[in-house]
């Protein structure tokens, strides 16, 4: 039977179920957790033994790495000796090169010397014997080597001068004759020789930038006047020595 006096209801308040329910939310989040790890461990798995793992995991790579760098040490010094064996090879075939054309010129010699004492040889007079060209520095030099030789019987010494010629196409492309003087330079523009049989002329000529040699041409002038010079061409392909 109502009273006539309002009942007085107790409701619990906002705060209080915001609270409840985050409590109740982490209390099952970390149920979920424990029981992922329950799961793990029951099927096999451990934290700790997978960190281990993975140590030894980065301990392999480190290795392997260092390893591999001492692979590649290793491979660029054999790459290095390989390179100076190949160095060791061109020079061994250079000098045998050298070697090889030095007893040629000896042999070409040799013949000249048992052409000049044979007994009963005709009188042929002067000729030049080999011309070789070789590059020396600087750039733009070289070393001229002429041999003349006289065969057969022979009376007395032959002297008299060796000057020398090149033509080929200056540096606007067109026809160019350098002669002695201007090959020389600063040197003679010619090379005395004083011989009976046989004798080695040097001579150092520079040609001029972007000039192309083509021809080089030997003139031999006796002392004597009677006697003609000898003038003799050679291409410039044909006497450069590599």
């Amino acid at each position: 039977m109502s009273t006539g006096r309002p009942e007085l209801v107790i409701r619990p308040n906002a705060p209080m179920r915001r609270i409840l329910g985050i409590t109740l939310t982490v209390l099952g989040l970390v149920g979920l957790g424990l029981a992922f790890e329950l799961g793990q461990y029951r099927a096999g798995y451990s934290v700790v033994s997978a960190m281990q793992e993975r140590g030894r995991l980065h301990a392999s790579i480190k290795h392997l790495q260092a390893a591999n760098r001492a692979l590649q040490a290793r491979i660029i010094g054999l790459q290095t000796v390989d390179a100076g064996h190949a160095r060791e090879d061109q020079v061994v075939a250079r000098t045998i090169g050298d070697l090889q054309a030095r007893v040629a010129r000896q042999t070409e010699e040799l013949a000249f010397y048992r052409a000049v004492v044979a007994e009963g040889a005709p009188a042929i007079g002067l000729r030049v014997g080999t011309v070789r060209v070789s590059t020396v520095k600087p750039v733009g030099s070289f070393l001229v080597d002429v041999s003349l030789v006289r065969a057969g019987k022979t009376n007395g010494m032959t002297t008299g001068a060796v000057s020398l010629t090149v033509d080929g196409q200056g540096a606007a492309g067109k026809p160019v004759t350098l002669d002695g003087q201007a090959l020389a330079g600063a040197g003679a523009a010619t090379v005395p020789y004083d011989f009976r049989y046989y004798q080695d002329l040097h001579q150092s000529v520079v040609l001029p930038p972007g000039f192309r040699p083509e021809h080089l041409t030997v003139k031999v002038s006796s002392s004597r006047k009677n006697v003609p010079p000898l003038s003799q061409t050679f291409p410039w392909s044909a006497v450069d020595v590599p």
